[in-house]
């Protein structure tokens, strides 16, 4: 087991009162906010982008109101690198893989609608009744995806570029290898296409999976309490990013951690701060393109990989 123990420099922020509503209170807000435009554009996700990157900014300006540590607002020649991972990932892949999967599974999503004698998906039910079996299901098959990666050794190479970061802020949400991207899309499209999901309740997902995801990795002291329970948040995905991979090797879970506590992979220690952050491996590329390139090279990363089953 590493030994990498926390500094006096690890040591957050105390918390402050704001931080137990803050993520509940800004969720709440852009999930209204994208419901109640999409009845009112053309089209609902064009809602759920103007609410994402509303959200994008106010986390952002969170960050330095109320850091977690004031020492990740500090950049490390990392900026660029997840700027053109995010735009990369989230702008070019999703949206374009979004309208592949969907031209391919037509056909078939046509075909089940007609034999069930008409749509899989509840639209009767209530928008944000919807919006909770949606993110119950996707997170099943992003859960074993992100937990498979820790397990297989070429997914870990990809994976780990998600990992290299030694702090965590809110861009560190889009530093995903496009591969692995390609991989963690399947389960969050494919079953939604065949059930056929209406756009607006994909609208509310896309705001939810956005808010949240720059929330988990914000520098941002949000405290949630039992909310941890429900909410993979950045309490829960810090211990994630940790060097030592007895840690990291926990808390697989995208937007709840509802699979996490099902499976027992759910951790969250109470009696410390999660330390050092990143691989153990030394030299790791730090540019955008060489951490394209970094799962294809020779370079032995195998000391980072998580033994199968490892408990803290």
């Amino acid at each position: 087991m590493d030994t990498t123990k926390p500094t006096p420099q690890d040591s957050p922020e105390p918390a402050y009162p704001v931080s137990y509503v803050i993520f509940p209170m800004v969720l709440s807000i852009g999930l209204f906010c994208t419901a109640y435009f999409s009845g009112r554009v053309d089209n609902p996700m064009s809602a759920a982008i103007a609410v994402s990157l509303s959200s994008m900014a106010l986390i952002a300006l969170l960050e330095r109101i109320i850091p977690y540590r004031r020492d990740w607002n500090q950049a490390r020649g990392d900026v660029a690198t997840d700027v053109w991972h995010t735009l990369l990932n989230q702008i070019l892949l999703s949206r374009g893989l979004n309208i592949a999967w969907t031209f391919l599974l037509l056909g078939a999503a046509a075909q089940l609608s007609t034999r069930a004698g008409g749509s899989l998906w509840p639209h009767h039910w209530p928008a944000f009744a919807e919006l909770v079996l949606m993110l119950v299901v996707a997170e099943f098959g992003r859960y074993w995806c992100h937990r498979l990666s820790h397990r297989n050794k070429w997914l870990w190479r990809l994976h780990a570029v998600h990992h290299s970061p030694s702090r965590l802020y809110f861009l560190n949400a889009g530093r995903v290898h496009a591969l692995e991207k390609v991989l963690y899309i399947i389960p969050e499209v494919v079953p939604f296409v065949l059930l056929g999901t209406n756009v607006e309740c994909l609208a509310l997902y896309g705001t939810f999976n956005s808010i949240q995801g720059l929330f988990q990795h914000a520098n941002i002291n949000v405290r949630l309490g039992p909310l941890n329970y429900f909410f993979s948040m950045s309490e829960l995905h810090r211990w994630h990013h940790s060097k030592i991979v007895e840690e990291s090797d926990h808390n697989f879970g995208n937007n709840l951690s509802v699979w996490d506590v099902v499976f027992r992979t759910w951790y969250l220690p109470k009696d410390r701060h999660v330390g050092p952050l990143g691989l153990r491996a030394d030299g790791y590329p730090e540019s955008f393109g060489g951490q394209l390139a970094a799962p294809f090279q020779a370079r032995d990363i195998s000391q980072v990989e998580p033994k199968p089953g490892a408990t803290p």
